[in-house]
């Protein structure tokens, strides 16, 4: 039943985040263009083309931010409580407390309606990345079936650390609070990235972007590991706050 009821909660908001990203790749496929080179190219046209194709990678890792922040601002529930199927509330929601009087532990209530998310959450992303290189002339001539589903991977450990953050605020702030707090907390985090000597180890973002499987060819191993360790740092919080609070 809980399965079912976290369902509910988010079957429009994921039909939503489905149209969006949709609506992007389309926009992605309209305006990359492939600039692969005849081999017969001179080295200043190679060098240039080398150029322009890192660029547009560049700006196709950072369009595709938009949905991993726009999942996990609108999938990431409202802690143990009830809410909305799509519209942001405020205050307790009416079936709190029924929602709260069930026969199950906090631990279980938050554990199943924060994975019944975070689930929606990989669906979205694999269907961003199976999209993009299907969509985009250039990454489905310079990248490999096997680059995308590491980008897939990398999104997926890296978003986690930001969704699990979003179930922690969503613990003891309203619903359009929590909303903005994590569009908020993913700026800060872009923000101190590129702003900061973050080592590689534990710049998210750059592992999401510039350093990334399809542009720097390597699997950021160390900065995925990193997310994950904080995204269990969060969960646990998240987990002490509904232990704790009266609803």
């Amino acid at each position: 039943m809980l399965w079912y009821k976290g369902w509910l909660e988010t079957r429009f908001r994921l039909l939503f985040v489905l149209g969006m990203t949709a609506f992007l790749l389309s926009l992605q496929r309209s305006i990359h263009i492939n600039t692969v080179p005849s081999p017969h190219a001179g080295a200043a046209v190679l060098s240039a083309t080398k150029r322009a194709n890192e660029i547009i990678l560049g700006s196709i890792t950072f369009a595709e931010a938009i949905p991993l922040i726009m999942v996990c601002a609108m999938l990431a529930g409202a802690g143990i409580a009830t809410q909305p199927s799509f519209q942001a509330s405020k205050g307790v929601h009416g079936s709190s407390l029924f929602t709260c009087s069930l026969p199950a532990s906090r631990l279980r209530l938050l554990t199943v309606r924060a994975t019944v998310g975070w689930l929606e959450s990989m669906l979205v992303i694999v269907f961003l990345c199976t999209g993009s290189w299907f969509l985009s002339p250039l990454l489905s001539t310079v990248t490999t079936p096997l680059a995308m589903a590491q980008y897939a991977a990398t999104l997926i450990a890296c978003g986690s650390m930001l969704y699990c953050l979003s179930v922690l605020l969503a613990t003891f702030l309203d619903d359009q609070w929590r909303t903005w707090g994590t569009m908020l907390a993913a700026g800060a985090m872009y923000w101190i990235s590129h702003h900061a000597s973050l080592p590689a180890a534990i710049d998210v973002v750059q592992a999401v972007g510039k350093g990334s499987p399809i542009i720097a060819h390597t699997v950021p191993w160390s900065a995925m590991a990193f997310a994950v360790v904080l995204a269990a740092a969060f969960f646990f919080a998240a987990l002490k706050v509904v232990q704790s609070r009266e609803y």
